[in-house]
C-alpha cells in the first residue's frame, strides 16, 4: 500500500490567503500541513474532552518528545519548544476530518465542499483562536507517522512551531479504503 503525505501550507491573516504546495505526486509518501491566523475575539478557554484513544495518546507523547529536542526542519533550525497540551475541540475536528477523508475517499486539507481546517476547528468548538494549523497523513502506521511528519520540512515546521500551544489528533483505520489509515493533527493557539 502506498504511503501518502500531502504537503500544503496555508496562512490566512484576516482575509488574505497564501497557499504553496510542496512535494509532487512522485513523492513516496504524502503529508499535508496547513495554517491559518486571525483574531476571532474572546471565548471560553476550556480544553474540551480530555478523552483520547491509545493511538492519539501515543501521537501526543511523540509530538511532545519531538518538540523537547532542538532540530532542523529542512534548512530551518528550531530550538526545543514547550509541549503542546491536548484540546478536545481540536481533537473532535481532527477525528471528523480523518473519518471524512476515509469515508469519502479524498486526501486534502479542504473538504470537497471547500471547508478549511480553521472552519472545521471552529465548528467543533475551538473558538477565540489566534492560529490554527494542520498536518495530515495517510497510509502510515502508528509506528512511522510521526517520523513521516518530522522528515517533511513543512510538517516538521508545524510540529515544532513554538507559537502553537494546543493539539488534537484524529486517527481512522478503514479497511478497503484507498490508504487504510488516515491521520490528522490539528494545532491551535488561543
Amino acid at each position: 500500500m502506498p504511503i501518502h503525505l500531502h504537503p500544503l501550507t496555508l496562512l490566512i491573516p484576516t482575509a488574505l490567503l497564501l497557499a504553496s504546495c510542496g512535494a509532487g505526486p512522485s513523492a513516496p509518501s504524502a503529508v499535508g500541513s496547513s495554517a491559518a491566523t486571525g483574531t476571532q475575539g474572546s471565548a471560553p478557554r476550556d480544553a474540551g474532552s480530555q478523552t483520547m484513544s491509545a493511538e492519539e495518546a501515543q501521537i501526543l507523547r511523540e509530538i511532545n518528545e519531538a518538540r523537547a529536542v532542538p532540530r532542523s526542519c529542512g534548512t530551518q533550525r528550531f530550538a526545543a519548544a514547550a509541549p503542546v497540551s491536548w484540546n478536545g475541540y481540536l481533537a473532535a475536528a481532527a477525528r471528523a476530518h480523518a473519518g471524512d477523508m476515509a469515508a469519502r475517499g479524498y486526501f486534502d486539507h479542504n473538504t470537497p465542499e471547500g471547508v478549511k481546517p480553521a472552519q472545521r476547528a471552529e465548528a467543533a468548538g475551538y473558538t477565540g483562536w489566534q492560529m490554527v494549523a494542520e498536518n495530515i497523513a495517510a497510509g502510515y502506521t502508528l509506528g512511522n507517522v510521526t517520523q513521516g511528519w518530522l522528515d517533511s520540512p513543512s510538517h516538521c515546521k508545524t510540529l515544532m512551531d513554538p507559537s502553537l500551544k494546543e493539539v488534537g489528533v484524529g486517527y481512522v483505520y478503514k479497511p478497503g479504503s484507498r490508504y487504510g489509515t488516515y491521520w490528522v493533527q490539528d494545532y491551535g493557539t488561543r
